[in-house]
C-alpha cells in the first residue's frame, strides 16, 4: 500500500483502532482479540494497530483492512521495546502489515543497531514506517531517518517530556508544524472530543486502544476515580497568619486542627510542618496553599507577598506523598464533592485575605498546564481599583467602614457578574472571612455559602489527599 493510499483511507476514517491487551489480562487471546476488532470494523473502523505476531495473523487474516503492525519486546540492553530489532521487523514482513510501527526516539537499540537500518528493511519489504515519537526532536531525527509517518504515541513515556492527564495536544500541534510528514495522534485518548479535536489540530488520523478494547485500563481508569485511598491523610493550609494542620478521616472530617504562626522564614515553615507530619503518622498530605502551585513540581511559582519568601516552595519533601494547589481551587475542589454540588459545574469565589476564583468541570478543576488560574484578584473593576483592593479582607480590615462596605458590595457584584459571564456555573459558592460578613448580601449575588465555613481551604487540602482531580499529580517523596 502507498501512503497516498493509506491516507485516502484515513480521509473517509481517521480513527485507527488499537485492538491490544494489557499484559497478564485474560482477553489477551487472539481470538477475543479478533472479535473485538471486528466490533469496531462494523462501526466504521478501516485501519487496526495490531500487537503480537499470533494477533496480528489471526485478526489480518479475518479482516482483509490496512494494518499498522508492531512487536513489543524487551532487551537487557535497552529501553527501546516497540518493534527494537530488525528481527522484528522482519517478523512483521512477513505477516505483510502495510504499515510496521517503531519506535522513533535516538535512544540506543539493543545490539547498537539503528533507526536507520530498521527504516531501511521495512522499506525493503514494501512497508511503510510509522515513527514513535516522544517529542519533536525524535520526529525530526525520525523523517531523516525516512520514515513516512509520526506519531505521537511516546508523548509522556520517556524523560523527554512531562505526561499530561491526557493527549499531549501541544506536542501533536508542534508536530503537525515541524514535520513534513503525515502525523498520527496517539496516546492517553479517553473521550471522543479528543479525537475531534486532534483532527482539528492537524492529525491525518487517531489511534485509540485502552478506551476501545480494553477492559483492564478501562476498569482501572474508573476503579481509581473512586477507590478509598489506604494511606493515612493530613491536610494542611498554608496563610499569610497561620499554618493550620489536621488528620483526615475516610469520610473527608477533619480531626483537631492544629495550628502554627506563619514564619517568615520558608525552611522554617517547611520543618514545622513536616514536624507535624511525622508526629501524626500522615503518610499522604493535602496542601493548599497561597500562590500558584505548578501541578508538575508541587513548587510556588507565584505569590503575594502575604506570605514570605513563598516563591519556590517545593513541598514535595513533606511526606512520601503530596498533593499541592492554589488555596482558592483548593476550595472549589472541596465544594465539587460535597453532596449538594456533586456533577455540577461549581465555581467557587474565595474572599479571605485576598480574593481567588476557581471552577471545577466533570471532574476537572480548570487551571492551565503550570497550575495558573483565572487572576480575578488583579482584574480592575473600572474604578482603578483591582477586586483584591476592594475586596479582599487585607484591604478590608476587621471593622471596615461604611464606604469600604459599599464598594466591596458594588465589586462585589462585579466578581459575580464576571464568572456567570465567563464560566456560566450552575452555583457559585463563596468562602473565606469576607464571604460569610454578615454585610455581604449573599442572596442578593446568588451565592451560597461554603458548607465548610472558615474551613473551606483545609478541607479542599483534605479533598485533594482523599480523591485528587483528574489534572492534577501525587509526587512521591525520592528522599
Amino acid at each position: 500500500m502507498t501512503l497516498d493510499a493509506l491516507l485516502a483511507v484515513w480521509t473517509e476514517s481517521p480513527l485507527v483502532a488499537s485492538v491490544q491487551a494489557s499484559e497478564g489480562a485474560m482477553v489477551d487471546d487472539p481470538d477475543v482479540l479478533r472479535r473485538m476488532a471486528g466490533d469496531s470494523l462494523s462501526q466504521g473502523v478501516r485501519c487496526l494497530r495490531l500487537q503480537g505476531v499470533e494477533n496480528i495473523r489471526t485478526i489480518c487474516s479475518a479482516f482483509p483492512v490496512p494494518t499498522i503492525g508492531l512487536i513489543k519486546r524487551t532487551y537487557g540492553d535497552s529501553d527501546v521495546y516497540i518493534t527494537p530489532t530488525l528481527a522484528e521487523v522482519d517478523a512483521l514482513l512477513a505477516l505483510g502489515v502495510e504499515v510496521i510501527a517503531l519506535d522513533g526516539t535516538a535512544r540506543p537499540r539493543p545490539g547498537s543497531e539503528t533507526l536507520h537500518q530498521l527504516i531501511a528493511r521495512v522499506h525493503a519489504g514494501g512497508a511503510l514506517a510509522m515513527a514513535d515519537c516522544d517529542s519533536v526532536e525524535s520526529a525530526l531525527f525520525a523523517v531523516e531517518a525516512g520514515a513516512d509517518l509520526v506519531g505521537t504515541t511516546l508523548a509522556g513515556y520517556t524523560p523527554a517530556r512531562r505526561a499530561t492527564p491526557g493527549p499531549d495536544f501541544d506536542l501533536l500541534r508542534e508536530l503537525c508544524i515541524a514535520v513534513r510528514v503525515p502525523v498520527i495522534a496517539e496516546g492517553r485518548f479517553y473521550e471522543p472530543w479528543q479525537a475531534q479535536a486532534a483532527i482539528a489540530a492537524g492529525a491525518r488520523a487517531v489511534v485509540v486502544g485502552g478506551a476501545l478494547n480494553d477492559p483492564i485500563k478501562q476498569t482501572k481508569a474508573f476503579f481509581s476515580a473512586v477507590e478509598p485511598t489506604r494511606a493515612k491523610c493530613g491536610a494542611v493550609d498554608i496563610g499569610g497568619t497561620w499554618i493550620r494542620c489536621a488528620t483526615v478521616l475516610p469520610s473527608g472530617e477533619l480531626g483537631e486542627v492544629y495550628r502554627i504562626p506563619t514564619s517568615p522564614d520558608r525552611e522554617v515553615r517547611l520543618d514545622q510542618i513536616r514536624a507535624w507530619v511525622e508526629g501524626a503518622g500522615v503518610d499522604r498530605v493535602g496542601v493548599s496553599s497561597g500562590g500558584v502551585v505548578d501541578l508538575q513540581t508541587a513548587t510556588v511559582t507565584d505569590a503575594l507577598p502575604v506570605i514570605p519568601n513563598h516563591v519556590g516552595t517545593d513541598f514535595r519533601s513533606l511526606a512520601k506523598e503530596v498533593v499541592a494547589l492554589n488555596d482558592g481551587l483548593a476550595a472549589a475542589w472541596a465544594h465539587a464533592l460535597h453532596p449538594t454540588f456533586a456533577a455540577r459545574r461549581v465555581a467557587t469565589l474565595a474572599l479571605g485575605t485576598g480574593v481567588g476564583c476557581g471552577l471545577v468541570d466533570r471532574g476537572e478543576i480548570w487551571t492551565d498546564a503550570r497550575g495558573d488560574y483565572p487572576r480575578l484578584n488583579q482584574a480592575p473593576t473600572g474604578g482603578g481599583k483591582s477586586f483584591e483592593e476592594l475586596l479582599g479582607g487585607a484591604a478590608l480590615s476587621p471593622n471596615p467602614t461604611q464606604a469600604q462596605v459599599e464598594s466591596a458590595i458594588e465589586a462585589a457584584h462585579l466578581a459575580v457578574g464576571w464568572i456567570r459571564a465567563m464560566w456560566m456555573p450552575e452555583a457559585i459558592v463563596v468562602a473565606g472571612s469576607v464571604g460569610f460578613a454578615p454585610w455581604l448580601p449573599v442572596d442578593e449575588l446568588g451565592l451560597i455559602r461554603s458548607p465548610y465555613g472558615p474551613d473551606a481551604a483545609l478541607r479542599g487540602a483534605a479533598a485533594l489527599c482523599l480523591r485528587r482531580p483528574r489534572n492534577v499529580l501525587i509526587h512521591a517523596h525520592q528522599g
